[in-house]
């Protein structure tokens, strides 16, 4: 008996030590990222960011799409087992909930350091609200959703999940709302060409559902790994279910990109020729190739096949890191590329440049690594701390 305890006393300090290992990185990364951006709201953007008139977002507007997509993505999951009772889902409604509102928390963190003047944001935007405005609409729909998945997720702690569903439903139609409006966003910017297509709802709404599992099946393994607990966190059938979801949106992915390679070569159907033509055959063609097509496509459905229907881990985490890093690349270039496209280069102006240029400074990298060293931070502590919450 006694010997016993002891080995649960190693076990329990071996697996606090892994999870203080595992956190610390992630942390300094963040406040790192955080000094990054003090220095740069006191020497001013335009000495460290590599952002122009003529190309006002960069690199961090990635981490903001990329992880309002999740959030959006992983409430459709939470909505999918809690106010739709598909009962493979229903045992992962605490866990999606849950990186739902890091998701969005990341994201508003991301944006929040974006901005030249940050608390002009939270003052403004409630003194003098501005209705024709899509930021505006987006920033309040984005915080609605924070502060409903937040109470959705004390009510599941206490057991109301009546209640709870409610929450969850209004939560999911906030987000809804306010990713179908990604597209407008970035039709106020010169960028407003690359964005045109009308299937653009569709593909950030498939994106979203895509990371979300990509991000699921992630962290599942990296939790796994923290503890040493081989035994399957997630029920089979939920695990199935993601699988399933996770190959779908993987081929849906796939049509979108093959509609970009045809309009890349096909320059007579495309609406906008010359972005296209300098992400698949100009100077962003590696990221093209290798990050959208290869990274976010190909690879995962070849580990995802690999993983036997995600009863492999391994290959069904790798599939997910593989996924979720190509759509990162793909936001990024969604969001650059476009804008590198003189306003206008349609009337062959004299000592008019062919191309804008962009490049993304340290303090960017810097910033936008510490949004993803935030929420990883937050995992990992909330993993530990609603432990209780999980089930499978």
């Amino acid at each position: 008996m006694y010997a016993k305890v002891i080995t649960k006393v190693r076990e329990t300090t071996a697996t606090h030590s892994r999870v203080v290992a595992a956190i610390s990185l992630p942390l300094i990364l963040t406040a790192t990222g955080v000094m990054f951006a003090v220095h740069a709201l006191v020497v001013g953007h335009d000495h460290v960011f590599g952002t122009t008139r003529d190309v006002p977002w960069g690199l961090l507007i990635t981490p903001y799409a990329f992880f309002a997509c999740l959030a959006t993505g992983l409430s459709i999951l939470s909505a999918l087992g809690q106010v739709f009772s598909i009962s493979a889902l229903k045992p992962l409604v605490p866990q999606t909930t849950f990186l739902a509102i890091i998701a969005m928390a990341a994201a508003l963190f991301a944006i929040g350091l974006e901005v030249e003047s940050p608390w002009r944001v939270g003052i403004y935007g409630i003194l003098s609200p501005n209705p024709l405005s899509n930021i505006w609409w987006k920033s309040t729909l984005y915080t609605l959703f924070l502060l409903l998945m937040c109470i959705n997720y004390a009510l599941l702690l206490i057991g109301k999940e009546r209640m709870a569903r409610w929450l969850g439903l209004a939560a999911l139609i906030a987000i809804g709302i306010g990713n179908l409006n990604l597209k407008a966003d970035i039709a106020l910017l010169g960028a407003r060409s690359f964005w045109a297509e009308n299937y653009m709802p569709l593909f950030f709404l498939t994106v979203s559902v895509l990371i979300s599992c990509a991000a699921f099946v992630l962290l599942r393994w990296i939790s796994t790994r923290l503890s040493r607990d081989d035994t399957p966190q997630t029920p089979s059938a939920s695990n199935s279910a993601i699988y399933g979801i996770f190959m779908v949106s993987v081929i849906v992915l796939g049509g979108f990109v093959a509609m970009k390679i045809v309009n890349g070569f096909s320059p007579v159907i495309a609406t906008n020729p010359e972005a296209m033509n300098l992400l698949i055959r100009g100077d962003y063609a590696i990221n093209f190739w290798l990050g959208e097509v290869a990274l976010g496509v190909i690879i995962p459905i070849i580990l995802l096949l690999l993983s036997k229907a995600g009863s492999r881990s391994g290959p069904f985490a790798l599939a997910g890191l593989s996924a979720m890093t190509g759509v990162f690349i793909t936001f990024y270039d969604i969001i650059v590329v476009g804008q590198l496209i003189p306003h206008y280069s349609a009337y062959g102006l004299l000592d008019y440049p062919v191309l804008y240029s962009y490049q993304p400074t340290v303090h960017e990298f810097m910033i936008a690594t510490s949004t993803f060293a935030l929420f990883l931070s937050m995992y990992i502590l909330g993993e530990q701390i609603f432990r209780n919450g999980r089930t499978g």
